[in-house]
């Protein structure tokens, strides 16, 4: 291989690689953060979480929108203000407050509490 066209695909190779971190500088990975049910994603794959989503958007079409379900999610706290740990940790306690109240549904054969049947239905959004 000629050495021009050695440190041309050297170059290519670190910019694609680079790429990716660029992605990581916008809040696209706290909503993600925000629509990722922590203990449901553990359980199944993105399919399920979609076709969850998606059917607790046909039952509760009101709340069809990104934005509303982020601010119901998130208590009208402010995404930008937020690390994406301190994200995990309010939604998952919200989960179990859900659960301790009785606050559950089943969706597409799941029992979930409010709170992952909402993130799933905002990460069927994003990944529409």
């Amino acid at each position: 291989m000629e050495r021009r066209l050695f440190v041309k695909l050297s170059a290519f190779t670190a910019l694609v690689l680079t790429l990716p971190l660029a992605q990581s500088c916008n809040s696209s990975l706290k909503e993600i953060a925000v629509a990722q049910p922590f203990l449901f994603s553990h359980l199944v794959d993105a399919k399920t979480i979609k076709e969850a989503g998606a059917d607790y958007l046909k039952k509760h079409p009101v709340e069809n929108d990104q934005q509303k379900l982020s601010k119901l999610l998130l208590g009208g706290k402010d995404l930008a203000a937020l690390g994406k740990d301190e994200i995990r940790a309010m939604l998952d306690e919200q989960v179990t407050a859900d659960f301790i109240a009785g606050k559950v549904i089943a969706i597409s054969g799941w029992v979930m509490s409010q709170t992952e049947a909402r993130q799933c239905a905002l990460y069927s959004l994003l990944k529409a």
